[in-house]
């Protein structure tokens, strides 16, 4: 199945469920932008519906994942050719083969029944084969409101030398925004190629496409969300942009001199295939990205082995490679789908600015709404838009999907804020720029809302400190961005609603300490939270083991998990005491001593043992543990506070965010997300 931005409320439909599998008869239509509909404000984040047919006489398309590839002696394509035959009898099996994984990873994606997938699971070497689903997209003041400043100082030269891979709905290469003027050289470590197809040209700036389904003749963008993501990362400085005279100003992307590539793996009526996905993960670790945005999404959590995103940034995780994802704009009801350790997930807030529609009414009177309206003032009656100041942000928008993470309770998500309302950025003058029916417009430039938006705004953030930084780990340049973060305010759910907080890229580069994870970390954590060594194989694609079950107690505990945010669930009323052990890494002076301070809640004690950490050298580790304890507090009610270390000049932030939750309700919640793909609410 296809990820798509339009989708029907789930409201509008009728529930069936038999021994076929589980689906949805609906009545009406409203096109949205995975979640919300602000007036004439579009609002994105691609999403993952999943369906479920048994009929073993129709061919599905599937995908089938395997071991590590082979190091020598080894032609994958003809293996995977040789497997179909085996178990179709047909002597043609290019006639089933989609494509195969061959460059990160080892696998292919067939069309096949389910009578010949099991007889699949059967085969040596095969890991696991699951259905290829469909993903739906989630998407200039905004960099300059995060202090972000165009005259902040850079490394143009690192800069100029990061590529971000951007999975999406393809590219605009004719825009101002992808211009190579004043570009360098491609990057000698780049291994990619420029596949865009028909009449696509790629240059300095924009140096690979690639394109997946078989209804696409080339890697341009038809639907607006690639380009206007991409832009937002890594778009040129363009002066005069605006979406019809609305918003005009200079718009950049946050690292105007990297480089960027582009992988569409979405159709024109934005549905994106999972194996589409896969492959473009496949072709971006192989052609030597650093950095990957994604700004789609499933519609809820299911379990990290079914999850295509989490294992695709799991393959990019093991190449020192870190993906960005947006979190969602189901919210602020349901819950995000991006809740794998390994990913960034990012919320999406308030800007300072914000547009409103004057409406002139027949006697004479004007009021005014929040909405963007890029129609002259003729004969209608809602007049153009303009600005006007919001003064209470960044809160996080209405939109965006929060939390809590029902796969691992102890890692908080979404990880972090970003701006996503009201963004201006390039956009695909083929694409209509908003729902309207009647819409005829083409425009350069669009205002969109979303959790796709604010992805990229971090992507951006992430590129720049790894220009000072670039041997760092995904997980180091993660800690930076998220202990530096503007502490928030103004949600009930607090950090399940906005991470550590407003981005702030400035601060990133120079974060004093990070919390550091390895691969083998992520793999402990699986095994530790019930994961058996078949379903982690699923997830890293190697030989990764857990230990026997009278050697599971030995592995860390989830709580503590070497997250840059602490994260528990309590029971209401009743008293508790929890230990969450930390370990960070001096990254800031050699000779340092940073000194724990607490933000403490009623109701609750916080105790730091040490409470003073000194080293000695750049690099070395130092462990803590934090004391929580208290009790009494309300079901479903959510505990906040923080640990901040400082040594005078660094401020490293960590969230402490407790939600409490009976035991039953929990159960209930772990139970259906972690082995079903319908989670009990829907009950």
């Amino acid at each position: 199945m296809p990820f798509s931005a339009a989708a029907i409320p789930l409201s509008n439909c009728l529930r069936n469920a038999s021994n076929k599998g589980i689906y949805y008869l609906c009545s009406g239509y409203r096109l949205r932008g995975n979640g919300v509909r602000l007036r004439r404000v579009r609002v994105f984040h691609l999403k993952i519906r999943v369906y479920f047919w048994e009929k073993d006489e129709i061919k599905n398309l599937h995908i089938v994942y395997m071991r590590s590839l082979p190091k020598h002696n080894y032609s994958p394509i003809s293996h995977h050719l040789s497997m179909l035959q085996q178990i179709t009898n047909d002597n043609d099996a290019t006639n089933h083969m989609v494509r195969s994984y061959y460059k990160s990873f080892n696998g292919f994606a067939a069309m096949i029944t389910n009578q010949e997938r099991e007889k699949l699971k059967k085969m040596e070497g095969v890991v696991s084969v699951f259905p290829s689903e469909s993903l739906k997209p989630q998407t200039t003041r905004s960099w300059d409101f995060m202090g972000f400043k165009e005259s902040i100082q850079r490394n143009k030269t690192a800069e100029s030398d990061v590529i971000i891979g951007v999975i999406d709905t393809g590219i605009w290469p004719e825009s101002e925004s992808f211009n190579d003027r004043g570009f360098g050289p491609i990057p000698k470590k780049w291994k990619g190629a420029c596949k865009g197809g028909e009449n696509f040209r790629c240059n300095n700036k924009i140096i690979g496409a690639r394109y997946y389904l078989k209804d696409q003749t080339s890697a341009r963008d038809f639907v607006g969300h690639g380009t206007h993501t991409a832009s937002i990362a890594a778009g040129n400085k363009v002066v005069g942009a605006s979406f019809n005279g609305i918003a005009e100003g200079v718009a950049r992307g946050g690292v105007p001199s990297a480089r960027i590539a582009a992988y569409s793996v979405c159709s024109e009526r934005d549905q994106c295939r999972a194996d589409a996905i896969l492959a473009a993960f496949d072709d971006a670790i192989a052609d030597g990205v650093d950095l990957i945005t994604i700004s789609l999404g499933l519609q809820e959590q299911i379990t990290f082995d079914n999850d295509i995103i989490a294992i695709g940034s799991f393959q990019a995780m093991k190449k020192g490679i870190l993906t960005i994802n947006s979190a969602g704009n189901d919210g602020p009801n349901n819950t995000t789908s991006s809740v794998s350790p390994w990913l960034f997930t990012v919320a999406a807030t308030t800007m300072d600015s914000r547009n409103t529609d004057n409406v002139l009414l027949g006697n004479g009177l004007m009021p005014s709404g929040k909405s963007i309206n890029g129609y002259a003032s003729n004969s209608a009656e809602i007049l153009s838009s303009t600005g006007f100041i919001n003064n209470s942000a960044p809160i996080v928008a209405e939109f965006s999907s929060g939390g809590p993470n029902m796969q691992i309770r102890e890692i908080m998500k979404p990880d972090i804020s970003a701006p996503g309302l009201e963004i201006l950025a390039a956009y695909s003058p083929l694409a209509p720029p908003s729902h309207d029916k009647r819409e005829k417009r083409s425009v350069k430039y669009n205002i969109l809302s979303g959790t796709s938006m604010s992805c990229p705004h971090v992507a951006g953030a992430a590129a720049y400190v790894k220009t000072s930084h670039p041997d760092w780990s995904p997980a180091a340049i993660k800690s930076s961005l998220m202990t530096t973060a503007k502490p928030m305010n103004g949600s009930e759910l607090a950090e399940f609603s906005y991470g550590s907080g407003f981005l702030d890229p400035v601060r990133a580069i120079n974060p004093g300490l990070v919390f550091d994870v390895s691969k083998k970390d992520y793999v402990k954590l699986l095994c530790r939270i019930g994961y058996n060594t078949m379903e982690v194989r699923k997830i890293s694609g190697d030989k990764s083991v857990c230990p026997s079950s009278s050697f599971h107690h030995r592995l860390p505990m989830a709580k503590d998990f070497n997250y840059p945010a602490i994260a528990a669930e309590i029971e209401p009323r009743k008293p508790f005491k929890i230990n969450f052990t930390r370990t960070v890494t001096n990254v800031g002076f050699a000779n340092s001593a940073y000194k724990a301070y607490i933000q403490q809640h009623s109701g609750i004690n916080i105790t730091i043992v040490p409470n003073v950490l000194e080293f000695k050298s750049l690099k070395e580790k130092q462990s803590f543990v934090v004391h929580v304890d208290g009790g009494k507090f309300s079901d479903k009610s959510v505990v906040s506070s923080s640990l901040l270390w400082s040594d005078g000049t660094h401020s490293v932030r960590c969230p402490i965010i407790l939600r409490v939750i009976k035991k039953e309700n929990a159960t209930c919640k772990i139970r259906f997300s972690l082995r079903s793909v319908f989670s009990c609410s829907y009950k």
